[in-house]
């Protein structure tokens, strides 16, 4: 399967309206194609995000009245006039539903075309990498809930030695770590554990510019904070909700 077919099925997939070979056939694409994973996620996060009461409302009273001042001279006549409020209010709703679509859709769609910032784009990196090691069943190079047998296998494989932790008295486990790569170089990933939830965390040496400690918005679903570590610039990557997933960083930056 190729990326253009692959584009085709995605609405399919997520549907649930794909038969069974096809569904798995588009699955392993997805687990080996990062662009269209990223696609994926995309658009799982704004079917999410249209199920949001927010998106929900009914038309202003001011926007009825902007729609009969907008209407020709001839069609304000005296008929007009006497129409009554729920037809008018039906005639309405022709116009403001797709009002709020084009609205919703720029909600969604215009901040992607803006120019973001740095650390917007590693946010929006560190996020596609988290979402790859776990659809590519790609977890971690290294499994071992040891930070001592962690720890020392990125010997010899990265420019720097990484700050490897165990949190599992505080309730967030080492599961093991692997080699991964943000802004075209290499990095390591540290991945703990908060119940069912995987934390990436990725690190690298901090340079002089590097803040201490930054709220990320959230990216496609997932959470992100960094922080730093004894020196090494921390991104912290996760489905888990933003209060947890703060403790947890906090507690990388404490002890470091």
């Amino acid at each position: 399967m190729n990326c253009d077919d692959a584009r085709i099925l995605l609405h399919g997939h997520l549907d649930g309206e794909l038969e069974l070979g096809r569904d798995l056939e588009l699955q392993r694409h997805l687990a080996e194609c990062p662009q269209c994973a990223g696609e994926y996620q995309s658009m799982r996060a704004m079917r999410q995000r249209l199920r949001d009461d927010e998106f929900h409302f009914a038309a202003p009273p001011e926007l009825l009245e902007q729609i009969r001042d907008a209407m020709p001279a001839a069609g304000r006549s005296s008929t007009v006039s006497q129409i009554s409020r729920p037809r008018l209010t039906s005639r309405t709703a022709r116009f403001a539903i797709p009002l709020a679509v084009a609205a919703m859709l720029a909600l969604l769609i215009l901040p992607r075309m803006i120019p973001r910032g740095e650390n917007d784009s590693v946010a929006r990196e560190v996020v596609s990498s988290h979402v790859r090691s776990l659809m590519a069943s790609h977890l971690t190079d290294v499994a071992s809930t040891d930070q001592h047998t962690v720890k020392p296998w990125f010997d010899g494989k990265l420019d720097f030695s990484p700050t490897v932790i165990d949190f599992a008295r505080e309730g967030f486990p080492l599961v093991g770590g692997r080699l991964d790569y943000v802004g075209q170089r290499g990095v390591n990933a540290l991945v703990y554990q908060r119940g069912k939830h995987v934390i990436n965390v990725f690190m690298w040496p901090a340079s002089d510019t590097t803040t201490a400690v930054e709220r990320i918005e959230s990216e496609h679903g997932y959470n992100v904070e960094q922080t730093t570590v004894a020196g090494m610039n921390c991104w912290v990557v996760s489905d888990l909700n933003q209060v947890e997933l703060k403790k947890f960083a906090d507690l990388l930056h404490s002890r470091g």
